[in-house]
């Protein structure tokens, strides 16, 4: 077991890796607050899980609720979230009670926006149950819902009461839900740990769940690092950690098949042969994410057109007076934002590498 704080302005938020779920009510405990408690989930998390967290509560609170909703992406809207916000009045919430999110990333997400503006915001912590959540999604403190035609468009920083990670959620994951998690895991390296990639190079990809207990400590070392100096992305450093994500939004909002890791993954290799394209970094550079990526059974192609992916970035929130800003490699390790691409040459170059 291991604590990680970190340490931001007005408040430090602990995160509690390789804690079981039944260290809850004990964490709840050294960490005081109101007497209700609502733990949002969806249908798998809450099926595997939710019974040991309530379990774990029933020393801490005196009150719980659980609210299930439907698994996936297509929950995060802003329908979800009235009915959500709706039950928290009907429970009779106060702002010292807590708003417990148990699942993965979308949970991570929707619970966390709910929590930041119920009552103008009551505490949250976040159980991350899939490996996706736990290297990025329950990281940081953004919290957001989509709109149909853009990813987390609605959204506030609303920073976690604590995060507890019990990596034994991860054994239940199937093949496809750790690939998508690694997608994360290697942006985490190409962005700010040269380390992190080579090891990821060296270690068998079809026992990656063996290193699970070294690589999530160390994504969650790399966000602290980057959020503690620019938790609210004022200052252009938290920019990095949407390497990926550029591309990668305007592939998921628009793909029939991919989810968000997999889309992800294509944008990171899409973004890399820009930077190559623009003499930001050299075509090894572009080559070993290309490597990387296929090598944990991630996509380097999409089903999405050019031209729908061109228009979904202008949607981006990195988006200033109608220029799509990009964050892209300078080398593994170090990467450059702001650097804007036209949807011109995002048309233009998409066959190049989407192939």
């Amino acid at each position: 077991m291991n604590k990680i704080i970190i340490s931001l302005k007005k408040e430090q938020c602990p995160v509690y890796v390789d804690y079981p779920l039944s260290m809850l009510g004990y964490l709840l405990k050294k960490h005081p607050c109101g007497e209700k408690v609502i733990v949002i989930t969806d249908e798998n998390a809450g099926r595997l899980f939710s019974e040991d967290v309530v379990n774990s509560l029933k020393g801490a609170a005196k009150k719980i609720k659980v609210s299930t909703i439907k698994p996936g992406e297509s929950s995060k809207t802003i329908n979800v979230a009235y009915n959500l916000l709706k039950e928290c009045s009907l429970f009779n919430m106060e702002r010292s009670d807590v708003i417990v999110g148990l699942g993965g990333g979308v949970i991570c997400d929707l619970a966390g926006f709910v929590s930041s503006i119920y009552l103008r915001g009551i505490r949250f912590i976040s159980i991350p149950t899939t490996l996706l959540a736990q290297v990025d999604a329950s990281i940081g403190g953004k919290t957001a819902i989509n709109l149909p035609w853009g990813k987390n468009l609605v959204g506030a920083f609303h920073q976690p009461f604590f995060v507890l990670m019990d990596f034994s959620t991860l054994k239940t994951l199937p093949d496809r839900e750790v690939s998508q998690g690694m997608a994360e895991i290697i942006k985490s390296a190409v962005i700010r740990s040269s380390k992190l990639f080579n090891y990821l190079k060296k270690i068998d990809a079809s026992k990656v769940r063996n290193y699970l207990r070294y690589l999530v400590p160390e994504c969650v070392m790399i966000k602290k690092r980057v959020v503690e100096r620019d938790e609210k992305e004022e200052k252009g450093i938290r920019e990095i950690l949407n390497f990926g994500h550029t591309l990668g939004h305007a592939i998921e909002i628009n793909s029939k098949r991919l989810n968000h890791g997999e889309s992800v993954s294509v944008g990171m290799v899409g973004e890399t042969f820009f930077a190559f394209k623009k003499g930001i970094c050299s075509y090894s550079t572009y080559e070993n994410v290309r490597f990387l990526v296929k090598k944990y059974r991630l996509p380097t192609r999409s089903d999405v057109s050019a031209e729908m992916a061109a228009k979904s970035i202008l949607f981006d929130k990195k988006t200033k007076c109608g220029k799509c800003r990009f964050v892209l490699p300078v080398r593994i390790g170090a990467v450059k934002t702001g650097v804007e691409i036209t949807p011109n040459e995002i048309i233009s170059n998409w066959e190049k590498w989407n192939e």
